[in-house]
Formats: structure tokens, sequence, C-alpha cells
């Protein structure tokens, strides 16, 4: 995975062991997607159909089931 704006990239090889997590740059690409899973795994894993967006010309939010269930911000 990688975020093109600052140039940051994980990338996670497996072998017999466990798996091994490589990363570059400001963000911390893999410690994102796994507070992501276990947000979406806290949340009972929901499904696409429960997700909505709302664009503004100040901000999209990202939300789950209602509007007033923010889920992110930009």
């Amino acid at each position: 995975m990688s975020h093109f704006d600052s140039g940051s990239w994980a990338t996670v090889t497996s072998g017999t062991d466990g798996h091994k997590v490589y990363h570059y740059g400001p963000r911390r690409l893999w410690e994102e997607l796994e507070a992501a899973y276990e947000w979406w795994t806290g949340a009972g894993r929901p499904n696409h159909s429960r997700f909505g967006l709302t664009v503004t010309p100040e901000a999209q939010t990202f939300w789950l089931d209602t509007p007033e269930k923010l889920v992110s911000s930009q």
C-alpha cells in the first residue's frame, strides 16, 4: 500500500514463522490499516451498504448508518 502525497508505503511478506512488515515515510500505513480493521471488527463488521459520505465545500464526512454517526472527516 502507498500514500502518494506523503511518500509513505508499507508492504508485508509472509513466512512460515510469521509475517514481516516493511514501511517507509512519515505515515505508518500498516498501523493505520490495523486500527481501521480493529474499528471495523469492533463495529460488528458492517457491510458497505451501511456507510455513507457527505461532501460539502468545507469537508468530506464519512459515516455509518446515519450522518450523525461519524467515522472520520477531512
